[in-house]
């Protein structure tokens, strides 16, 4: 027997924003009221000219609550350096601080507002893509980038106001999602206290050949949500994801059901089959459930003290009787202390006050919970990185805020630092932190929050992507199954970068292998597709050929290893259920990241399983 030496895997996302909360109390006829109300975000920075979209939330005395941003009445302590709208849209005017104040009835509730001057005017907006085109019953994200009169730049996507200039041939949501209505052209317009920039939009109508409907042949546990996508190829070559039109089924609905979205929800052990249809075209996708049923749910992290103000996102693992785990996200959160802190529906939690709250993931009769504490802790500095480093033109770069509070606590504020560059020419930044680089030059990349900020350095060299390479090359997968791809860029400075960042992912034919933005392929039915990588104007490609054998038997070493009925052979780990027979010795983790890795518990041992469509394999693992 072998010796295996385990690794458990800890989920956990950090990000920040915040609120604030007032009180209440029920009245006599058993009707539920408002026993608080909560703003959001509770602290908040923005440069002169800039807006910030503040939201109202009632807790009502039954423990439910509702969306009240429009029902209160919003106003700003100081109307001179910012003022609110009656829909809690805060606009700066001038540098200072003010409180921006949400009242109803005699209860209430607060937020910060700093406005710099880091950001003096706004000069122009810039709407990307420009003049791309977009196919019928498709959807594609525009952004606006704010340039000011200083120089630097920001990402306002999310604050200007969108439109269309032809709603009967392209819609725009209020976050730039646009999606095509009919063929025709349209302008897609970003609006900004009184700047506005536009770019064109061709909406085509080519004709509709093939979908093809992926992921293919997974096999899961009971009471997992699944996302389904179809793919559509046209007449002109090009392919989409389709938002809009298909009809999607389940061929057994008491094995796992599925909504018009495509999201599926696993019922029962069995085996059903899924399919999208449209325009008189469909495909399928088999999809096995076996009959793992979740016992217990672990919430991460386990417990977690943040400063008011703050948010800490928590994920749902959950352990099944067959020994294996699994990433839930279709939990219902909940929080003991609304007034310490509250959680939305994706697990995203917000210090109100101090105390202590049990924030508490539900999945039908099974729970799990986590400690969370509010802390009175203050911002005191951040840290951005990378410092001072460089990149080459045509690609992007995360940077990253770590905050420091008056407790020596640190955290990731990435995604509510107001993020800024200097110059606009040679690097942008988006509202998450990722720079994009424009042209050789340097600019200083900033990040504030309130009155705390700090900066760097970065350089765009005359470096420039040259080529890409495709891996692994010209490959060989059967049908039902999945392969992923990476991406290598080779620049004019001779230097590599493996991995390489803001790729797009295309298949020559989706009927035959689609891929999705992380470069997985999945195999649809026998023939060969080519698979292309493209950054930066620079494309990579390989071929895929996916075989027609299915699969007839599995030998698992952590990896599980299918042989088909052409005497092929492939790495099906991705395409497996796991499963351990001692899960007091060992579990066994399902998910695209970390499918097959063992978590050691105790010495014994422990039968590790996979099962792929009803084929299944053994192996024994030892833990000393």
């Amino acid at each position: 027997m072998k010796n295996v030496l385990c690794a458990g895997v800890l989920l956990l996302v950090a990000t920040l924003t915040g609120c604030a909360a007032g009180g209440g109390s029920n009245n006599s006829s058993g009707q539920p009221t408002v026993a608080s109300i909560q703003v959001a975000p509770p602290s908040m920075s923005i440069g002169t000219g800039l807006g910030q979209q503040f939201t109202a939330t009632a807790h009502m005395s039954d423990g439910t609550s509702k969306d009240v941003t429009n029902s209160v009445q919003w106003s700003s302590s100081d109307s001179n350096i910012a003022s609110v709208n009656s829909a809690g849209m805060a606009s700066g005017s001038a540098p200072g601080t003010v409180t921006i104040t949400a009242l109803s009835g005699s209860l209430k509730s607060t937020a910060v507002l700093t406005v710099s001057s880091a950001a003096v005017n706004l000069s122009s907006i810039v709407v990307s893509p420009a003049a791309s085109t977009l196919p019928v019953n498709t959807a594609q994200q525009f952004t606006a980038i704010g340039n000011y009169s200083n120089g630097s730049s920001a990402d306002l996507t999310a604050l200007v106001t969108w439109g269309s200039s032809s709603l009967n041939v392209a819609t725009v949501s209020a976050s730039g999602l646009v999606t095509g209505v009919a063929a025709g052209s349209t302008n897609i317009s970003a609006s900004l206290g009184g700047i506005s920039g536009s770019t064109s939009l061709t909406v085509s109508a080519p004709s509709l050949v093939s979908i093809s409907v992926t992921p293919v042949g997974l096999t899961l546990g009971i009471g997992i949500n699944q996302q389904y996508v179809a793919t559509a190829t046209y007449s002109d070559g090009s392919s989409a994801d389709l938002t809009s039109g298909v009809a999607w089924t389940s061929s057994s609905s008491s094995v796992a059901t599925i909504n018009s979205s495509g999201v599926t929800t696993t019922v029962a052990a069995g085996q059903t089959t899924i399919t999208a249809s449209i325009s008189g075209l469909n495909d399928t996708s088999t999809l096995t459930v076996v009959a793992a049923q979740l016992v217990s749910i672990a919430v991460s992290p386990a417990v977690q003290s943040i400063s008011a103000g703050t948010t800490q996102a928590f994920t749902a693992v959950g352990s099944f009787d067959d020994g294996s785990t699994q990433l839930l996200p279709s939990v219902t959160w909940s929080s003991s202390l609304n007034s310490v802190a509250a959680v939305d529906a994706t697990g995203l939690a917000t210090g109100v006050g101090t105390g202590t709250a049990t924030i508490t993931a539900t999945s039908g009769s099974v729970s799990g919970t986590a400690s969370l504490t509010v802390t009175a802790a203050t911002l005191v500095s951040i840290a951005v990185t990378p410092a001072s480093s460089s990149m080459a033109v045509g690609t992007t770069k995360q940077f990253t805020a770590t905050g420091t509070f008056s407790d020596s606590s640190t955290q990731d504020i990435t995604a509510v630092v107001v993020w800024t560059s200097s110059s606009p020419a040679a690097a942008t930044i988006s509202a998450q932190g990722l720079a994009s680089s424009v042209a050789t030059g340097s600019t200083t990349i900033t990040a504030a929050f309130g009155s705390v900020n700090a900066s760097t350095g970065l350089t765009v060299s005359t470096a420039h992507l040259v080529s890409i390479t495709v891996a692994p090359a010209n490959p060989r997968i059967a049908k039902g199954t999945s392969i992923k791809f990476t991406a290598t860029g080779t620049f004019s400075d001779g230097s590599v970068a493996t991995n390489l960042s803001g790729v797009s992912w295309k298949s020559s034919k989706p009927n035959i292998a689609s891929v999705r933005g992380s470069g997985l392929a999945h195999g649809k039915k026998g023939g060969t597709a080519t698979i292309t990588a493209s950054a930066s104007g620079v494309s990579g490609n390989t071929t895929l050929t996916v075989g027609t054998g299915t699969l007839v038997s599995l030998v698992v070493m952590f990896v599980a290893t299918g042989t088909f009925s052409d005497g092929s052979t492939q790495d099906i780990t991705l395409n497996s259920h796991w499963s351990s027979s001692s899960a007091s010795v060992a579990t066994i983790a399902n998910a695209p990241s970390v499918a097959g890795l063992a978590n050691c518990n105790n010495a014994g041992t422990s039968t590790i399983g996979a099962n792929s469509g009803g084929i299944t394999g053994t192996a024994l693992l030892t833990v000393q």
